[in-house]
């Protein structure tokens, strides 16, 4: 069954949502080049703050979507931003995979281990025990804690990945000190950054997601269209036991159309 939302600008989520893993989903990579095709702007936004926006540009592409890195929108990009605008010489302990860290330090960012202002938390796929270690005393110490993206976990093919949402409750519980800033899905810093971008009224903009907490609050938070999708971690049973309802859910985004 095809399913018609009428926007300008469609927001998509990426895990769970256009593929899983490195396996796109049935159909997504033909419904985004027909959205194109019908003169429509797509974007990507992620939480994902494990890869920066080339990374992405690579891995849709490889799938047959020619990806452009300016569609590409991050939990990392949007978590920089605030630090540079909202925490300015403020220094960071990152927990984060080396793009993310390299990123923070290209920003202007100061890194510190010792006494750092933030601890500030990200996608760590190499995350160890000695980098919690050391962010659980800078907490204690007083230093603010920061994270990217609060999702718990991760869809892929080979089964379901700890995410930021997770880490963060382990340092919560350890430290007693709780997460004072998200910066991605759903939260403001995410939404500054696509009406920075993209200059499309609210009620025009579609977000695409398979997570209530994160994709379709964020639509719901900022007066978008809100679409939830079940090819993730959004069942249709976990949907009706919600409070947060979308605009529309179906099976895929395969099922989406426009006029």
């Amino acid at each position: 069954m095809k399913v018609t939302v009428d926007a300008d600008l469609f927001l998509f989520d990426l895990d769970g949502t256009i593929y899983l893993g490195d396996t796109p989903i049935p159909g997504a990579i033909d419904t985004l080049k027909a959205l194109e095709r019908a003169g429509k702007q797509v974007c990507f936004l992620t939480n994902n703050s494990s890869k920066d926006p080339a990374e992405y540009v690579e891995k849709l592409s490889a799938m047959g979507y020619p990806a452009r890195k300016e569609q590409i929108i991050t939990s990392a990009m949007a978590t920089i931003h605030f630090l540079r605008t909202e925490r300015p010489g403020k220094s960071v302990y990152p927990l984060g995979t080396p793009t993310f860290e390299r990123a923070v330090r290209e920003a202007g960012i100061v890194t510190d281990s010792e006494n750092a202002d933030i601890v500030l938390l990200a996608f760590d796929t190499g995350i160890t025990y000695d980098k919690f270690w050391t962010a659980n005393v800078l907490l204690g110490k007083g230093s603010e804690f920061i994270a990217t993206h609060p999702d718990k976990i991760c869809p892929s093919d080979r089964g379901d990945m700890p995410d930021v949402g997770s880490l963060a409750a382990l340092l919560e519980c350890a430290s007693g000190k709780k997460v004072s800033v998200y910066c991605g899905k759903p939260y403001a810093p995410m939404a500054e950054i696509v009406k920075h971008l993209y200059d499309v009224p609210a009620s025009r903009v579609a977000m695409v997601g398979d997570r209530l907490y994160t994709d379709i609050l964020f639509g719901i938070n900022n007066g978008f269209v809100s679409v939830a999708v079940f090819t993730g971690e959004t069942t249709p049973e976990s949907l009706a036991a919600s409070d947060i309802v979308p605009t529309f859910a179906f099976g895929s985004v395969t099922e989406l159309t426009v006029e």
